[in-house]
Order: structure tokens, then sequence, then C-alpha cells
């Protein structure tokens, strides 16, 4: 891996993200993170790793799913066909991850900038469909406790 290129990246990466008011993290080699805050998905974890051609941007957007996992794999091979810079992936647990990858020519604060967008925005869209596929006896279970406990219902099974 070139140092020059390592350099380039690492200071686009951390400089962005502190021109658009985020926190980094230092949290491996080569690794950076950070957090965007969603509506609907309130965190939203973001792992820089810069590789030797590219950098990989990874961010977890739901554990694995519980149930109906072929509903929400559909679910996501039918929104990957309309992603630009980001698409879903399963990691080595099963767990739902947006992943994409940068070339580290095209790494600029413009590209990262989009990039973090599109995370936030297909996050923010598609976080409560992959809740309600793939979790709707946990959600069911929780509805039923919260009615029973007078509280309002909680809005992932109606929204998003």
């Amino acid at each position: 891996m070139d140092d020059q290129i390592v350099a380039r990246s690492t200071a686009v990466i951390t400089e962005t993200l502190a021109e658009l008011g985020l926190d980094v993290d230092q949290v491996g080699e080569s690794q950076w993170m950070t957090m965007l805050s969603g509506e609907w998905k309130r965190t939203i974890p973001v792992l820089f790793t810069i590789g030797e051609r590219s950098v990989r941007v990874t961010s977890l957007l739901a554990g694995r799913p519980d149930e109906n996992h072929g509903a929400v794999h559909e679910l996501l091979l039918h929104r990957n066909q309309d992603m630009g810079w980001v698409h879903f992936a399963l990691d080595d647990d099963g767990n739902v991850v947006l992943a994409g990858r940068v070339p580290h020519v095209a790494v600029s604060e413009a590209h990262l900038d989009e990039l973090l967008g599109e995370v936030l925005a297909v996050s923010d869209a598609t976080f409560n469909s992959v809740l309600r596929a793939g979790f709707e006896r946990y959600i069911d279970a929780e509805q039923r406790w919260r009615a029973a406990n007078d509280m309002p219902p909680n809005p992932v099974s109606t929204q998003g």
C-alpha cells in the first residue's frame, strides 16, 4: 500500500467528517468510524477501512433477522437495483449491512458527503421494513407489552 495514498485518503476522510460536524475515531489500523443520526434508524455507524486500492465503507443496518430470511433478502435485493455508492450485503454473522468501495482516486469531500448522504437516506428508508419483515414476532410481543403497560405503540410497526 502506498503511504502517500493512505495519508491522502485518511486526511480527506477525517477532514471531511470534521467539516460535517461528525466525530471520528480511529478504531483499528487504517480504520475510522463515525456515527450518523437518522429519523427512523437513530444510530447509523459508518466504518471506513483504507485498503490497498480503495476505501471500503460498511454500515450496520440491522442484526441477523430472527425470521423470514427470504423475505428480508428479497426486499434488500430489490432495493439494490436503485443503489449508487453502496449496496446491501450480509456480514459473516448474517447481519444486514450497507457496503461500498470508493477507489482512492475518487476519495474527495464531495464524494464522501454524497456517500454519507446515501447511507443515511437508505438506512432510514429501509430500516423499518427490514425490522417488520425480519423481527415480526419480537415487534408483536413488544406492541402487546406496550399496550398492557398503557404505553403508545412503537411506530416501527406502521411507519417507514
